[in-house]
């Protein structure tokens, strides 16, 4: 005996499965795709620094947030591509159409899954990946203390942490104790170090998440190509501060691992004193603006999934990966407006939805209007330009 849902009938079942089986596979290329430049450097631990893979694959959790947070709206934009492609093509579109079903009615599933969507990508920005963050520094910071290899080997030229090249004669295990260290410090472009120091030990520090490295006895050879000066001072005890997640490439950034009342308390104690946290006012605004990219792209892809693809599913591929670079390329310079203090954060990271949000209402109006070209799809100004190029090479 089925349950029959009020205000939910089977077109809308069959739009919404046609739209949620391409979105959930886009979700795991995509997030596969981005991981990838991450796990190579963890793989690096596993193999060559003794890191355990349970340990990796706890630290590739963390990250993760941060990664769906952004696939999300692509993989809403590239499934209604597809699902809206393949009902178009088979003609199921113009059969629905033909018997009265208007494009705005076979928007409502579209656009409930795109709402479900963004109040899952909501809930990443606001808990999930403030949560992951912060954990992600502690297990860091954690597995540096515990496992001194994962940054460090011995007779090896490390080159974990950026700007720094690191060599270590002998190491031991159990007391952080180095023996024969040898330090290139390019960190600062206008002046290069080189250290050599005869002992040297590791040492944690709780509060800022680093590793000290303590020198003893040793030199220090600068380089000041600005001046074309060299210097070399001799010292019994020398402090060399690195951070463990510098070898991950994870951001420092404090308001990312701020939760919402956090950020707030931030924001407003920053403007009490006269200098305002532009960076953690970009944070806020960027948990509200990026989340809602997800209705704007699929409400785009609905009338972009009408338009014929000469190229198939690669051209619709193509077209989404487009308009996403779009999309992040305004939200970068509204971030860099944003942190700049040149335009308020609000405005600066609503710039990219603002944009995108002309862009979909124009489209899909046009659409259900019938007033576009139903003849000429998104992807046909480049198939114009490839063959006008054959044409020209013809010619010549």
């Amino acid at each position: 005996m089925r349950l029959a849902i009020p205000g939910f009938a089977i077109i809308d079942r069959y739009v919404a499965r046609e739209v949620l089986a391409p979105f959930a596979v886009d979700v795991g290329l995509l997030t596969f795709a981005l991981v990838t430049g991450k796990l190579l450097k963890l793989m690096d631990m596993v193999v060559n620094h003794g890191v355990s893979l349970g340990e990796v694959m706890g630290i590739m959790g963390y990250i993760m947030p941060a990664f769906l947070e952004l696939t999300f709206p692509m993989a809403v934009l590239l499934g209604v591509l597809m699902g809206f492609g393949r009902m178009s093509s088979d003609q199921e579109m113009t059969a629905a159409r033909a018997c009265g079903v208007s494009l705005y009615r076979l928007a409502v599933p579209v656009m409930m899954v795109a709402l479900g969507v963004y109040a899952l990508s909501s809930y990443f920005a606001f808990s999930l990946r403030p949560w992951a963050n912060s954990n992600l520094r502690n297990k860091l910071y954690e597995l540096s203390q515990t496992r001194t290899s994962a940054g460090l080997k011995e007779k090896i030229f490390n080159s974990n942490f950026p700007g720094l090249v690191v060599y270590v004669d002998e190491m031991s295990d159990t007391d952080s104790s180095l023996k024969g260290v040898m330090i290139s410090d390019a960190r600062d472009p206008r002046n290069q170090n080189t250290i050599i120091a005869k002992h040297g030990m590791m040492l944690p520090d709780a509060q800022q998440k680093s590793i000290t490295l303590r020198l003893f006895d040793g030199s220090i050879f600068g380089a000041e190509p600005a001046n074309n000066a060299t210097h070399v001072t001799s010292f019994k005890t020398y402090d060399l501060s690195v951070s463990p997640e510098s070898a991950l490439a994870v951001s420092e950034q404090d308001p990312g691992e701020m939760t919402y009342s956090a950020l707030r308390a931030d924001i407003k104690a920053a403007r009490a004193q006269g200098k305002p946290d532009y960076a953690a006012e970009t944070e806020m605004a960027s948990k509200f603006t990026v989340p809602f990219a997800t209705m704007l792209f699929a409400l785009l892809g609905i009338s972009l999934g009408l338009k014929p693809a000469r190229g198939g599913h690669s051209e619709r591929f193509g077209v989404s990966v487009g308009l996403f670079f779009f999309y992040y390329s305004l939200m970068r310079v509204g971030e860099t407006l944003a942190q700049r203090g040149k335009l308020d954060a609000w405005a600066a990271m609503s710039i990219p939805d603002i944009v995108f949000m002309a862009l979909a209402f124009w489209f899909f109006y046009r659409a259900a209007s019938d007033k576009g070209d139903q003849g000429r799809g998104a992807g046909d100004f480049i198939w114009d330009l490839v063959e006008r190029y054959e044409r020209s090479r013809q010619a010549a």
